[in-house]
């Protein structure tokens, strides 16, 4: 499983937007809190790699490192520990990622690859999270950077590093091509199949006949103190109050003086209904290319112009994919939701018109027709009424609550039973031992909150904090600095880990002999008669794998697929079970339905050899930069 998270994650270590909680859609890597201890490495202890004179300052390392262990987390869950961070390599693969990003965009300033206001507009434009209806919504775009607390400027600042890091990327992989025998030979590759027996020996059961000596548990737990390690925790007292305990109904008056005094916030701007016909200019053929797409989108506004149905055209000619269908229906838009010069275009036109002219944005030319113009203008006062009402409740009671926090904080700072104290001014009142990355039953995880209890120093009591629901008020009552407990309070545990290391290394001991003495005869026969569950393979192959998995792990079919007809792979070892595979056939691919796969293998072929050629360029650049990483970086959960 952690090999194949590995796999899976070097394809996103540039591709995280915002923090990986909430949700992966484009690449900024750069949002987010965490912890990080050490000083760093670099003048003034403020770098973590320093990478042909750029220094990598330690605060962007701690966010990277948050994000990177927010996306195990909803992964691994409870059972992200230390030791399984550790085996993952998480603090290694966000040195790399940022190293790696770091000579990337030197190399694009070096190569003069230059981003601008359009390139960064029509990539945030693409962003799914960002869009309403499938347009882009600047209010949307706003909640989003707002619900995650990220500085707009920032943003947009890493995005430019984004998106010329796209660049570089889109000219390194153009050029690559396939071949017709390159096809041949993975279509040959993924279509072989082969039939397998196979014996498992499960490791549960051996736990049994293993024993651990008292002597072996201490010397155990001194050479394996990282899968014991516990972060630093903090034992708390929280006192929560809910801003709907301060909820009063809002009266019509209320809601019409409010309407009034904030009319602009009802006005609706000018929208249009437009569709459009789009043709790309191919990346590279310059400027023969650029003339070529923009003549032929002339050639669509000359005809739709002398009558051609335009939705037609869009549907026969449009290459955007999202809208041709629909007769290139963009549906209506308004300020901030399409690119300035499309907008521009858009509104310049009436009901009806269709542009003169091709219109050039970062996507291609298009030709552009108004269907439909509503003029805007302020909403009535009966269609907003809830809404006001609704934002009024919530400031009330926000105000109401933050308040009432505030007040009783100031008891609270020397109260000798905090919890008393904050009963009787109307908090509920609970207890927990938290980690970093830990939720708080009733408020859930709250970063802000978090950073709160690890800056409090023992019997300390926080300001009045916003939390999701209400406010929060808490009180470190003891801290328990990260190392390994004593083995008095962990010895269960150190010796059910030198139980299973040793079962699981007698399994595979047993997995062996079996392989010596089934060489050449029946595995099956010999692997009932030595214990192991037994069972055989229909014919499977890389792409289609055995009806119903066979039941067998991914390692076990791979083995069996590597191994020549007639003999066995090395033991397998899984989670649970060690397994020794033996391949009976294996049948050569029928190359009639070669034509019918070629264009999808082609896709699939090119995407790997692109992948291939990038990983082989960016090591290029590491392996003639200079780089230095700092030794005192070190992340804690």
């Amino acid at each position: 499983m952690i090999s194949t998270m590995r796999e899976y994650f070097r394809g996103l270590k540039f591709v995280l937007l915002l923090t990986i909680v909430a949700f992966i859609a484009t690449s900024v890597v750069y949002f987010g809190a965490s912890s990080y201890s050490g000083s760093g490495g670099g003048p003034g202890g403020t770098a973590v790699a320093t990478v042909n004179g750029e220094e990598i300052p330690a605060e962007r390392y701690r966010r990277v490192y948050q994000s990177y262990l927010e996306y195990y987390r909803q992964i691994y869950k409870d059972r992200l520990t230390p030791e399984l961070a550790e085996r993952l390599g998480i603090s290694q693969q966000v040195i790399d990622a940022l190293v790696q990003d770091a000579l990337i965009v030197q190399q694009a300033e070096r190569e003069g690859l230059r981003v601008t206001h359009e390139d960064i507009s029509a990539h945030l434009w693409k962003v799914p999270e960002f869009q309403e209806d499938g347009r882009f919504s600047q209010q949307r775009y706003q909640d989003v950077l707002k619900r995650n607390r990220i500085d707009p400027n920032e943003f947009y600042a890493t995005q430019k590093r984004v998106v010329q890091r796209r660049k570089v990327e889109t000219l390194i992989k153009d050029g690559i091509r396939v071949s017709d025998d390159e096809l041949r030979q993975a279509y040959g590759f993924r279509r072989e199949k082969v039939r397998a027996v196979w014996a498992a020996l499960d490791v549960q059961p051996l736990l049994a006949q293993v024993t651990v000596p008292d002597g072996d548990v201490e010397p155990y737990l001194k050479s394996h103190q990282a899968q014991f390690t516990r972060p630093e925790r903090r034992r708390i007292q929280y006192a929560v109050l809910s801003t709907g305990a301060f909820a009063q109904p809002i009266a019509d008056a209320d809601a019409e003086a409010y309407y009034k005094e904030h009319g602009a916030e009802f006005e609706t701007p000018r929208r249009a209904r437009a569709s459009h016909v789009l043709v790309r200019v191919p990346p590279t053929g310059g400027s023969e290319a650029e003339n070529k797409s923009r003549a032929k989108v002339g050639e669509v506004i000359k005809r739709a112009r002398a009558g051609e149905d335009f939705a037609k055209l869009a549907r026969e000619i449009s290459e955007d994919t999202a809208t041709a269908a629909q007769g290139g229906d963009l549906g209506f838009v308004g300020p901030g939701e399409v690119v300035p010069q499309f907008e521009q275009a858009v509104f310049a036109l009436k009901k009806g018109e269709i542009s003169a002219e091709p219109v050039r944005t970062p996507f291609g030319y298009h030709a552009i027709k108004v269907a439909d113009v509503q003029e805007g203008g302020r909403q009535p006062f009966k269609e907003v009424a809830a809404r006001i009402k609704d934002k009024l409740l919530a400031e009330r009671s926000e105000k109401g609550a933050r308040t009432k926090a505030e007040e009783a904080r100031t008891p609270l700072l020397g109260a000798k039973d905090f919890a008393g104290e904050a009963r009787r001014s109307g908090f509920e009142v609970r207890e927990a031992t938290v980690a970093r990355g830990d939720g708080l039953e009733g408020i859930g995880r709250d970063e802000a909150l978090e950073e709160a209890v690890f800056g409090l120093a023992p019997g300390g009591v926080s300001t009045a904090l916003k939390t999701a629901g209400g406010y929060a008020i808490v009180k470190m009552v003891e801290s328990h600095p990260a190392g390994v407990p004593p083995l008095g309070d962990i010895k269960p545990q150190v010796v059910d880990a030198i139980k299973r290391e040793r079962a699981e290394a007698l399994a595979l001991e047993r997995a062996r002999a079996l392989v010596t003495a089934a060489k050449g005869g029946d595995l099956v026969a010999f692997g009932k008669r030595e214990g192991f569950s037994t069972g055989e393979t229909p014919l499977f192959s890389r792409t289609e794998p055995p009806k119903g998995g066979a039941g067998l792990p991914g390692g076990v079919l791979v083995a069996a697929l590597q191994t020549a007809a007639g003999q066995m792979a090395e033991p397998v070892k899984t989670p649970t079970a060690v397994y020794v595979v033996k391949t009976l056939e294996r049948e050569a691919p029928d190359l009639k339905g070669f034509e019918a796969e070629r264009p999808e293998l082609s896709r699939q072929v090119l995407e790997q050899k692109r992948a291939q050629a990038w990983e082989s360029w960016v090591k290029g650049l590491q392996a003639a930069a200079s780089i230095q990483i700092s030794s005192q970086a070190t992340p804690r959960r």
